[in-house]
């Protein structure tokens, strides 16, 4: 007669040894170490530079940032099941070119957005078609669909920037709660959203499964092809309503202005996985990972450093996250 283990398994560290680890020293230094430098920065230039005593550099600090943070954060829902997609960005201006011109054309604003959103929609269908079910590589599928958009957004802005954005997106972007800009309690919002399906929903945890080993997600019984699928959809529907809040913030929309939110996305997002929950595409570590990264550079500029500074500091963030991130998923495979 053979017996049924019912517990569990006995290669399984018991639950006080996770508990130990968890809380342990190395542990807690290695998730909090990102927070750690940016409070250490933030209060270096609080006391070498008088005007990040501010709370109005402060807060110019936190809402300047706020469409590249919504933007990361889409981007690590494509990146947390192993894929890219580098055309969220474009889509956003896509879509709020789209949304601006039928507005302009006389069409309800209802209609207009509705019309943005389908193109999203229409974006994301084809992106997931031809990565998940054809098969093709996600970096050079977005890739196009990025320069796709871009002249999509030449052609139907007519190559010029368009002004007179509806005042009901003005007023949904811009409006103030306790003195901080609607669009940055967006960013907070959608933040906690993904904070909460990351780590409290079992799709938060197929995501990671399948970015991690695919195939053994799929022996498991995953529905890999369906979980991926829904991530390009959903990043693409996220970025044509991003063009709508993009359309609000600015009030107008410049065609060629896409490739300006193509790379700090990125490194905010890479960066992140270095924070918080280690190794892995985390909503809060995007948020600490975009903050330090503009406090340091608002820093430099503050002290005099030129404006190429940004891109300097962005480039080499981005490699320095990628690397971290590699390292980072290495040690844990290792320990696992």
């Amino acid at each position: 007669m053979t017996a049924t283990i019912t517990g569990p398994n006995r290669t399984d560290p018991p639950r006080e040894a996770r508990t130990r680890k968890r809380f342990s020293g190395p542990h807690v230094l290695q998730k909090y170490a990102l927070l750690g430098i940016l409070l250490l920065l933030l209060g270096t230039f609080m006391v070498i530079i008088p005007a990040f005593r501010s709370w109005g550099l402060i807060t110019s600090m936190i809402n300047s940032q706020s469409i590249i943070l919504l933007l990361a954060l889409i981007a690590t829902i494509v990146l947390r099941t192993g894929g890219f997609d580098l055309s969220i960005s474009q889509t956003m201006v896509a879509s709020a070119a789209l949304c601006i011109v039928l507005t302009k054309a006389g069409l309800p604003l209802v209609v207009a957005i509705g019309c943005s959103i389908l193109l999203g929609a229409v974006v994301g269908v084809v992106n997931a078609f031809l990565i998940v079910r054809i098969g093709v590589d996600s970096f050079i599928v977005t890739l196009g669909s990025f320069s796709a958009l871009a002249g999509a957004a030449y052609f139907i802005t007519d190559s010029s920037i368009v002004a007179g954005a509806p005042v009901e997106l003005v007023n949904a972007v811009r409006s103030q709660l306790l003195g901080i800009p609607l669009v940055t309690w967006y960013a907070w919002a959608l933040a906690v959203i993904l904070w909460f399906v990351y780590q409290r929903t079992p799709v938060g945890r197929y995501m990671v499964f399948i970015g991690g080993n695919p195939d053994a997600a799929r022996l498991a019984g995953i529905q890999v092809q369906r979980v991926r699928f829904g991530a390009y959809l959903v990043s693409a529907l996220l970025s044509s309503l991003m063009g709508l809040v993009f359309l609000g913030y600015f009030g107008a929309v410049d065609p060629g202005v896409g490739s300006q939110y193509l790379l700090q996305p990125l490194a905010a997002a890479f960066l992140g996985t270095t924070a918080i929950v280690v190794g892995r595409f985390n909503a809060v570590g995007t948020v600490v990972a975009l903050y330090l990264l503009i406090v340091g550079i608002t820093g430099l500029q503050v002290l005099g450093a030129q404006t190429w500074v940004t891109n300097v500091f962005y480039g080499l963030a981005l490699m320095i996250a990628v690397t971290a991130s590699k390292l980072a998923g290495r040690k844990r495979r290792i320990a696992g």
